[in-house]
């Protein structure tokens, strides 16, 4: 709890973060197995010397350059913006562990820009086998950016032997790490199928349509059972009382579980249908509601697994306001203001602004006062006696943090939470 926050009555943090989050991670797994489907059918489109087949391998590529260097680099940088906003502690965290994933990280996203530009711009300008080994540069530098952050990715639910021995190589090879890499490239496969109907819905030759549609849905399925067995092993590595949250225990989180895995089946069996039985019958209309089947599967899987992390940032870490587990004592007897003392900045120092102060650092990233996930409706009528007593019962709830305080902060948390209960900010 070193630096400021972000602090907004129109935006809460994880509402920043998801609004540009939706559109990376959607475009990060296609970018990957993107790569794969143009390196493939660009061998099937030599091996039949057919030009036009090579036309429509080059206007998937296309979509790579465009989606990948462009909206990809774009929204990439805007993930770092915004997670150093809404959580500078866990974002200096996850820097200072993986500081040489993130260095290696970075080289094979430059290897990625810089093959998928040569690839495009090198069509008919180089031999074929020349123009295939760019296309697997391409895809090998995709992939090991994919297979690194799953690693950090895992590291924050199971943080694997780092709590004991802090390694580098504990946090990254930790029990969810492989489920992750198997399931997210599956993922990859199948979102690259889809954008792939998209592509071939305004293929007019029927002939390129059937061959290529039939590759799409085997590619489909290929991705289909590496997502759902990375997704059974996953399930299996997670921390069992993780995994009865979703699995019943949490009915919000067992909702956006099965949502996830429902729409998945959905999709397969849709894009089977059409890509393997009736592909010449393939348009728009169908591309368009694959893309949104994967879109929503997709993001029910995330919130998934993001939601079960509560109450963690970084799971027996840190927790998602940003307060080590190990300090949670420290600051009972010391005082929250007299330890975060960016929390003073700005605010007057009556009973009310030192509670408003305590509720934006450990309570805003999750809670807006009034709107996303709102406090208001939780405390509404309540009085700051009753408030008070509440606050103890945070330490016994395993989805929330512990509150940090002594008692003349959870005096002055419970003054805010009632104004807030009266309609107040």
């Amino acid at each position: 709890m070193n630096y400021p926050i972000w602090i907004s009555e129109a935006l809460s943090g994880a509402q920043l973060i998801a609004i540009i989050a939706v559109f990376h991670v959607f475009i990060s797994h296609f970018a990957v197995g993107m790569g794969l489907y143009v390196v493939l059918t660009e061998k099937i489109a030599i091996k039949s010397g057919n030009l036009e087949e090579k036309v429509f391998v080059k206007k998937s590529s296309a979509l790579i350059l465009l989606i990948s260097a462009v909206l990809g680099a774009l929204t990439g940088v805007g993930i770092w913006f915004s997670i150093a906003l809404v959580s500078p502690a866990g974002t200096a965290a996850l820097i200072h562990i993986f500081v040489w994933g993130w260095a290696t990280e970075w080289i094979f996203f430059v290897l990625e820009i810089f093959a998928i530009l040569a690839y495009y711009y090198t069509w008919n300008k180089v031999s074929d086998s020349t123009h295939v080994f760019l296309g697997w540069l391409y895809f090998i530098g995709a992939w090991m950016s994919l297979a690194i952050i799953a690693g950090i990715i895992a590291f924050q639910l199971t943080p694997g032997t780092y709590l004991e021995d802090k390694s580098f190589w504990g946090a990254f090879f930790n029990p969810t790490y492989f489920p992750s890499v198997v399931g997210r490239t599956g993922i990859s496969f199948v979102l690259a199928g889809i954008y792939a109907t998209l592509v071939l819905s305004f293929t007019k030759n029927k002939e390129i349509k059937v061959k290529y549609g039939r590759f799409t849905g085997y590619f489909i399925i290929a991705g289909a059972v590496l997502t759902f067995l990375g997704m059974y092993w996953w399930v299996q590595a997670i921390p069992e009382e993780v995994r009865e949250q979703f699995l019943g225990g949490n009915e919000i989180l067992s909702s956006f579980y099965n949502n996830s895995i429902y729409l998945t089946i959905a999709l397969i069996v849709l894009a089977a249908i059409f890509t393997l039985a009736i592909p010449k019958y393939m348009n728009i209309a169908f591309a368009l509601v694959l893309l949104i089947l994967g879109q929503a599967s997709f993001g029910y899987y995330e919130f998934t697994r993001e939601r079960v992390r509560k109450p963690y940032v970084i799971r027996d870490f840190m927790y998602s306001n940003g307060i080590l587990k190990n300090e949670v004592e420290k600051i009972k007897q010391v005082g929250f203001l007299n330890y975060d003392k960016w929390a003073t900045v700005g605010q007057p120092n009556d009973e009310i602004g030192k509670g408003r102060r305590i509720y934006n650092s450990q309570c805003r990233i999750c809670h807006m006062p009034q709107g996303f996930n709102e406090m208001y409706s939780k405390v509404e009528g309540l009085t700051a006696e009753d408030l008070y007593g509440m606050l103890d019962d945070l330490d016994a709830n395993p989805l929330m943090p512990p509150f940090a305080g002594n008692d003349a902060d959870k005096q002055a948390l419970s003054k805010y939470l009632e104004k807030i209960g009266q309609g107040g900010k």
